[in-house]
Order: C-alpha cells, then sequence, then structure tokens
C-alpha cells in the first residue's frame, strides 16, 4: 500500500520506526565488535600480526583498533597505567585487549573483567591494578573454557592462542560469564603501588612512568591536590630541583626549561618544554616527589 507517493512508516512499540531501531541496534553492534591491543610486542616482528589474524579468523566482523604495541619489554606497570587512562575514550562495548606477559607459559591465570560498560582481558600479573584500585572493574572470570581455544597451543603465545579468541568470542556476542568461574578481586595479582603521603605541610609522592618525551609522571593525582587551597601552592621539588608553579600547557615557559602541570590524565607531570624532563632531573620511576603548600 503506498499513501501520496510513499510507503507508510511502520512503528515499535515506544514509536520508532523499523529504521530508526535497526540504526540502533547497528551502532550497537559496531561498539560490541571493537577490540583494542595494548603489548609490548614493537611491530617489527609478525607477532600483532598474528594475532589479529587470530582475532578474525573466529570473528571476520571484528574491528580492531592498535592502543600501543610500544610498551616496554615486560612493563606491567606501564601496561595498567596506558590501559587505565585510556579505557575511557572508547564507546561502552568495547573490549580491551592488554598482553604484557612476562609469565607467560607459568601457572599465572588469564582474566576477563568487565566494568563501566567496557571489558578487559588481561593476564593476572598485576595489569587489572588500577581499574581495581578506582572501582572501574565491577566482574572477573578466570578465562579457562578450553573449548574457546584452537586445538593447539602455544606455551609461549597465549595472547594469539587464548586471549585473542576469547575476545573474538565476546566481540561476537558471547556473554562474560562463558568464559569461566567468577573470581573474587581480592585474589587477583595487584602491583605495589605506593600512596601518595599527605599531611599539613604538603604531598610527598613518586615518580610513576616516563614516557617517550620524557614526560615524569608522579603518583600525585587532582585528587591529591585539591586537599588544599590553590592559593597555598609553594612548589615542587624532584630531584632537588624546585619548580614554583604549576602551568596550563608547555610552552607556558621558554623552550628548554622545566615545568610542571596536570597531564591529559589528571596526574600531576613534570616536563622540560620541547626537551626531555628524565634525563634533565637524571631520574627514574620511583624516586621522590616533593609538593610545598603553604600551612
Amino acid at each position: 500500500m503506498v499513501i501520496h507517493g510513499r510507503a507508510p512508516v511502520r512503528r515499535r512499540a515506544g514509536g520508532k520506526t523499523l529504521l530508526e531501531t535497526t540504526r540502533e541496534e547497528a551502532n550497537i553492534m559496531i561498539q560490541d565488535s571493537l577490540i583494542t591491543l595494548t603489548t609490548d610486542f614493537g611491530l617489527q616482528d609478525p607477532y600483532v600480526g598474528q594475532m589479529k589474524g587470530a582475532i578474525l579468523k573466529q570473528n571476520i566482523h571484528a574491528r580492531i583498533i592498535d592502543l600501543t604495541h610500544a610498551i616496554p619489554a615486560h612493563d606491567i606497570l606501564a601496561a595498567a597505567i596506558t590501559i587505565r587512562s585510556s579505557y575511557r575514550y572508547f564507546p561502552a562495548g568495547t573490549t580491551h585487549l592488554v598482553v604484557v606477559d612476562p609469565g607467560v607459559g607459568s601457572q599465572r591465570r588469564i582474566l576477563a573483567a568487565s566494568g563501566e560498560g567496557h571489558r578487559f582481558i588481561a593476564p593476572d600479573n598485576g595489569i587489572l591494578t588500577l581499574l581495581l584500585r578506582d572501582s572501574i572493574i565491577d566482574t572477573i572470570h578466570r578465562v579457562e573454557n578450553s573449548s574457546l581455544f584452537p586445538r593447539e597451543i602455544s606455551a609461549t603465545f597465549h595472547g594469539r592462542d587464548i586471549m585473542a579468541p576469547v575476545a573474538a568470542a565476546l566481540t561476537a556476542g558471547m556473554e562474560l560469564d562463558r568464559v569461566g568461574p567468577v573470581t573474587d578481586p581480592s585474589h587477583c595479582v595487584l602491583l605495589d603501588l605506593p600512596e601518595p603521603v599527605i599531611n599539613d605541610s604538603g604531598i610527598l609522592g613518586q615518580v610513576l612512568h616516563i614516557d617517550r618525551f620524557g614526560n615524569v609522571r608522579t603518583t600525585i593525582t587532582t585528587a591529591s591536590l585539591s586537599r588544599f587551597q590553590p592559593g597555598g601552592f609553594a612548589g615542587i621539588e624532584v630531584q632537588g630541583r624546585r619548580i614554583n608553579t604549576i602551568s596550563s600547557t608547555y610552552c607556558d615557559v621558554p623552550e628548554g626549561e622545566l615545568l610542571a602541570l596536570i597531564d591529559s590524565s589528571g596526574y600531576l607531570e613534570v616536563a622540560v618544554n620541547r626537551g626531555h624532563a628524565a634525563r634533565e632531573l637524571d631520574c627514574q620511576p620511583g624516586d621522590p616527589v616533593i609538593v610545598y603548600f603553604h600551612k
């Protein structure tokens, strides 16, 4: 039947047209097909490509996004920081596969977790520490359903042979509880990350991470700094060097000068405008960082 040259618009319950409903369903399917990859594999070897192939072999419709493959070799903390600071920039429904796995082939477990509409797959070696500490993860399962794995599993490449097929199955619509039994978060391996010590005169933190630009991220966050009045700020000290203001951008100081700012993930950072702060300060993760406030 045609009315005045147009087909009638059929509506479902709730008043939405079939076309509108189909678009919504398509958008959900697209979001749920997203997989991010974070590894320490680099790009000179075929490992990343093999892992993508293992995903696509199980789910040809998966959309794979390389978050980074430049995590320093075996640097679990760097992987934990990367996924904690990055997952929220992807739509709900995304599966985040993080493979920095120096214990591959040992008795360490593999975990599949969910929280805030996202799914996370990683070895149980501390990668999920920051997500757990900040109460982002609400459910964790041990990956034990061997029917999801290929017949032959390499003892040295669980990212390809176990984690990738699990990610593919989840993005194809499998429920998370199918991967294996639920586990208590208190049973997961956690990295030992000291919290900043706060008293009336300031904050004692540490160098947490150094990025490829030499920027020095500290354990001090905006939440820590908010305990004090902005007008009471009296300086930052790292390796005996003092910075007296918190800048908004790198170019707030002349080229080559030290500065402090809040980085894009909410951490206090020390940098050098167009320079390498870690070399300038001769610092490394674990070194003390002091923030002073007027009493």
